[in-house]
């Protein structure tokens, strides 16, 4: 499992996921953690899933081995690379 904290806002992580063509495929709370959120974002013609969380101050990035397609891991790892302003 690929897995880092980013360090922008999670708008500003979804806005770089919507400029690299990514979509929100769904969006939720976390279990069990009121006032957070769970988006799961892909690319619409291929397979994979980027998972986006933000729980507090905490923004991270997840891709489960089972769903990374071609492409996930290495968006995870840019998102990660980002420096706010």
């Amino acid at each position: 499992m690929v897995e880092f904290d980013i360090a922008v806002s999670a708008d500003a992580a979804l806005e770089e996921c919507r400029r690299r063509g990514l979509v929100v495929a769904s969006e939720r709370p976390l279990a069990g953690r009121s006032g957070s959120r769970h988006w799961h974002l892909r690319m619409a013609d291929r397979p994979g899933t980027l998972e986006l969380s933000k729980d507090g101050d905490r923004v991270w990035v997840k891709v489960h081995p089972r769903r990374a397609g071609e492409w996930a891991p290495d968006v995870a790892r840019e998102l990660a690379a980002l420096r706010p302003g």
